[in-house]
């Protein structure tokens, strides 16, 4: 069977797989999720034959206890990286992995062995592997990011050739009630007269940059009216959009040949076209172009980028949750959870939570501080709300962040009778 013209234009080469393992496990567990091996391979199957996959993580720790053996037989070689200990100011434990120096290290190594393998799909949201991007276009490799919406820096979807985001594009949890997404064959519907008009705004911009060939006026005020949608569905979450990055996401929503016709090099005129008409806002910030809609308030515009949030980390060879029997287990979910519902109580802090359970394990404070990590990073104990404080003596203000009993963790339900 012949190919379909979009299936003729998507790369037929060599694909490299990298996984950045605990970095997608952590970002999905944070909302209760697992991640899809068979998934992922699938969405990187879209760029060529997968030739080499591997996923990189601290598989002494025991969070991964199994992973190993299942990556395997999922087809990606588990790669053993080393982990580094330390304590942060508030006294958290946290583990600082190697895994970008050596996913790093072999994209070069790969790049160099196998010049067979065009396309590298990078598998993480760390804002710490622009370099490998950086390294990797200069060699004439296209590079695939696939993060999690919530956790994927912003500075790293900036300079990949395409992002793909593990909930939305690899392995979409529908909600319940929400239609389902049209067919690419749907029919062509009326255009709007202010998407017409910003289209004729959008074409003359475009002859004054030199184009000629490809302005369909009508198909470029159904692009818009599709930026428009795209631009809503990430400010709906909070997610920021860039220039560049709507870019890529019209690329996963239109056929190669139109996007190729129509978008290719001409995102920020479109976007430019829409501000002109009120319908979007395009602040310059970090050197970037971010779109807001028309609609949002210029405090919240103007707040600068919330600091990537890393999970905390504990010393597996420490006191840790599997060496509580279950009935102290199930006191320790008992005493937080009734802690965090008694009346005038609005939120729990670390330093609370080690008051909380201290008393039933019977540890010095080190112990419990690894205990309650660990806690956190299997999801028993969740974050709950970043709030701000004030300083009584110098009136300044401070960050905090609060915690709860995760009701979605099974340890929880049982212990809690929520099943």
């Amino acid at each position: 069977m012949a190919a379909t013209t979009e299936e003729a234009n998507l790369p037929q080469g060599d694909v490299a797989v990298l996984v950045d393992w605990e970095n997608l496990k952590f970002s999905l567990q944070e909302r209760g999720r697992r991640p899809n091996v068979t998934a992922l391979r699938q969405a990187a199957e879209r760029f060529g034959r997968i030739v080499y996959a591997r996923a990189y993580a601290d598989w002494q720790d025991p969070v991964h206890a199994g992973d190993p053996a299942s990556l395997y037989l999922a087809g990606l070689e588990p790669v053993y990286v080393l982990t580094k200990k330390y304590s942060d100011d508030s006294g958290m434990t946290r583990i600082k992995n190697s895994a970008d120096v050596k996913l790093a290290t072999d994209c070069i190594e790969a790049s160099h062995q196998f010049p067979n393998i065009g396309t590298y799909v990078i598998v993480t949201g760390d804002h710490g592997f622009i370099h490998v991007v950086n390294t990797l276009r200069p060699r004439g490799k296209r590079v695939i990011v696939i993060g999690v919406s919530w956790t994927t820096a912003a500075q790293l979807t900036e300079q990949a050739d395409v992002v793909l985001y593990y909930d939305i594009d690899v392995e979409r949890v529908r909600v319940e009630g929400e239609p389902e997404p049209p067919p690419p064959s749907a029919a062509t519907k009326k255009v709007s007269p202010v998407f017409a008009q910003t289209a004729e705004t959008a074409v003359i911009h475009l002859r004054s940059e030199g184009a000629r060939e490809g302005l369909d006026q009508r198909k470029i005020a159904e692009v818009l009216e599709l930026v428009l949608v795209t631009v809503r569905e990430y400010r709906k979450d909070r997610r920021e959009i860039s220039v560049s990055l709507l870019g890529q996401e019209l690329q996963k929503r239109m056929s190669q040949t139109e996007f190729s016709q129509h978008v290719r090099g001409k995102a920020r005129v479109l976007a430019q076209a829409l501000a002109n008409h009120g319908l979007i806002k395009i602040i310059q910030r970090d050197f970037i172009d971010w779109i807001y809609l028309s609609e949002e308030p210029e405090e919240l515009i103007r707040a600068e980028i919330p600091p990537q949030v890393e999970l905390p980390r504990y010393d597996y060879g420490g006191y840790v949750y599997t060496d509580l029997p279950i009935e102290k287990r199930e006191a320790i979910i008992f005493a937080i959870h009734d802690e965090r519902n008694k009346p005038g109580t609005a939120w729990l802090t670390f330093k609370r939570l080690i008051s909380v359970v201290q008393p039933i394990v019977g540890r010095d404070d080190e112990a419990v501080k690894n205990l309650l990590n660990n806690m956190t990073t299997i999801g028993v104990v969740r974050f709950d709300i970043d709030r701000t404080g004030r300083d009584p003596e110098t009136g300044g203000s401070y960050n905090f962040r609060t915690f709860a009993i995760d009701l979605a963790h099974p340890d929880v339900k049982k212990a809690l009778r929520l099943q």
